[in-house]
């Protein structure tokens, strides 16, 4: 299993880090990374605070306007960029972006930010991709990554609240190997997981008590636009209001730019 110890990654040198080169290739070569310690755990008990205050009637069994039934009791969702969540250390975390512009491009954009929340008795979910294969078996497998999605959970991921199961190498599969064991790896609240948009993965059972919400971001070329997962009239790719991009850093505002290009 890769993970990548993120302490001490700050500052201008992130892009040219040998952590960010090693994340890199377990993305081309595995198709995932586990990055540790990308935030501090107190900020992720923070952020989880604010989610159960501001979302705490979309902890429910039961499918919202602005929400996605993805799987037995588990839900996708928009989260607003405000408060601690309009913090770019979260939707644009140094290390995560680095990884992501190296992985995709220097124009890479953030396609969609959101949570995923399991809740007490979920289900294993389905083994699944993130999106549809980009042309036909043969060829997709072949090609360097379109989209990255990041996963970033506000408690701990782990065999009793449920992790994501991840089959390494399946983004080079023309289908699903049903005789290789998948890795459902423990990720304290502060780390986090990202892979190639073409891996298999499926989140495991929540047998705890309590919700198991988990921050998602896709990041993408620029020119693709995921086509299956947002055709729900009122799910939103990205919730934000036109402060928060007036106060985007300019080293990040191509992260946005078909929001900008629109405006």
């Amino acid at each position: 299993m890769t993970r990548i110890d993120c302490r001490q990654m700050a500052g201008d040198t992130v892009a040219q880090s040998e952590q960010v080169r090693l994340a890199y290739e377990s993305l081309v070569k595995q198709g995932y990374v586990v990055l540790d310690h990308v935030i501090d755990p107190g900020t992720a008990e923070k952020l989880h605070r604010e989610f159960l205050a501001r979302y705490h009637n979309h902890l429910q069994d039961s499918e919202l306007p602005g929400t996605l039934k993805v799987g037995n009791k588990r839900y996708l969702m928009a989260i607003d960029l405000a408060g601690g969540f309009a913090d770019c250390a979260i939707y644009a975390n140094p290390v995560v972006v680095a990884i992501a512009r190296m992985a995709l491009d220097e124009n890479a954009i953030l396609e969609s930010f959101g949570a995923v929340v399991s809740l007490p008795g979920a289900e294993q979910q389905h083994i699944h991709r993130d999106g549809m294969p980009l042309f036909d078996s043969a060829i997709s497998p072949m090609l360097p990554a379109h989209a990255l999605t990041l996963a970033m959970p506000l408690v701990d991921m782990n065999e009793r609240q449920g992790s994501t199961a991840l089959w390494p190498g399946s983004h080079r599969w023309r289908e699903r190997n049903e005789e290789v064991a998948p890795l459902a790896p423990d990720v304290p609240a502060g780390s986090c997981m990202l892979w190639d948009f073409r891996l298999f993965h499926s989140g495991t059972a929540n047998r705890s008590e309590r919700p198991r919400p988990m921050i998602y971001a896709t990041f993408a070329r620029r020119w693709y636009q995921d086509p299956a997962n947002f055709t729900k009239k009122g799910l939103q790719r990205l919730s934000f209001t036109p402060q928060f991009l007036d106060g985007v850093p300019e080293d990040l505002r191509s992260l946005f730019y078909h929001v900008f290009r629109h405006e």
